[in-house]
């Protein structure tokens, strides 16, 4: 009888180690991928300031070229792009939640939103990248035209 309580308790622990062991790299593997994803936003966010100064500096360039331009066009749509990245960063951010279920459950959550919000910062990037090409060409545009401009700075993205 001795013998099968010693059994009894032995399997016991020995059990209890073992999901203690898989708890801790379920945890880990968790941390780990949660961290990546908030890497990608974290280095994101702060393109959003250079969103609002695309915008700012395109409306700025399309108020002083005349209607007739071929940056007007260009301009809308670079604001156009800006503000589709930033919609859908917020959009992003507002439904990110880590569902409360089993971990693969979380885990496969984790990968899709890690897959979705690089898509959203290469769209944020690119949404600069060429918005900054597009108001450089215009401002060489109203300067060689001499265009009425009151503007005090250009856009100069923080990189």
């Amino acid at each position: 009888m001795r013998r099968f309580l010693i059994l009894i308790f032995t399997t016991i622990l020995i059990g209890s180690c073992v999901d203690n062991q898989n708890k801790a790299k379920e945890k880990e593997e968790f941390d780990a991928l949660f961290a990546e994803v908030m890497v990608i936003h974290d280095d994101a966010m702060p393109e959003t300031n250079n969103l609002y100064k695309l915008k700012k500096f395109a409306q700025e360039n399309i108020e002083i070229l005349p209607d007739t331009s071929s940056f007007v066009k260009q301009l809308l749509d670079a604001q156009l792009k800006a503000e589709k990245a930033d919609d859908e960063m917020m959009e992003w951010m507002a439904n990110f939640k880590i569902p409360e279920s089993d971990h693969k459950s979380k885990i496969s959550y984790l990968k899709n939103e890690k897959i979705e919000i690089t898509r959203i910062r290469d769209l944020m990037l690119n949404a600069i990248y060429e918005g900054r090409g597009v108001i450089s060409k215009s401002d060489i545009y109203i300067k060689k035209n001499k265009l009425h401009d009151e503007r005090k700075t250009n856009f100069t993205p923080n990189n």
